[in-house]
């Protein structure tokens, strides 16, 4: 404890000690931290997040346990990963626009579904980005 009635030179000598040592090379360096929120999401009123559950997208680097990050106000294109809504169940795949328009995996066994054939679809958003768990 300082006695701060006597305040004498030898009290605060710690303060006078210089650092050995070589500094930093970043300490030149400061960069604000990163905010995940400006990073990943653009227009948060139209953007949720969901897991993934699954091996299916192993591809395109979503692992089981990933975090989504959709956005559904991006029309969805040729190649976008989307999560669509297949008869009352959500899905994650690729979507394809050829003659056909298709959803496939992006894994070792690749399947496909024709979405002309579905009755209950409809696509709630394109990925975005995607948080891996590790």
């Amino acid at each position: 404890m300082i006695d701060l009635e006597n305040k004498t030179e030898n009290n605060f000598l710690h303060k006078k000690q210089k650092h050995s040592g070589f500094p930093s090379p970043a300490g030149d360096y400061v960069e604000n931290p990163i905010n995940i929120n400006e990073l990943l999401i653009k227009r948060a009123s139209s953007t949720f997040l969901m897991r993934f559950k699954g091996n299916e997208m192993l591809f395109v680097g979503i692992k089981d346990n990933a975090i989504l990050v959709i956005d559904r106000s991006i029309t969805a294109t040729n190649g976008n990963v989307v999560v669509a809504s297949v008869d009352g169940n959500f899905i994650c795949r690729r979507l394809i626009i050829n003659n056909k328009k298709m959803l496939a995996t992006a894994c070792h066994k690749n399947s496909y579904i024709d979405i002309d054939l579905i009755l209950d679809f409809e696509i709630l958003g394109v990925v975005t980005s995607s948080i891996n768990i590790y």
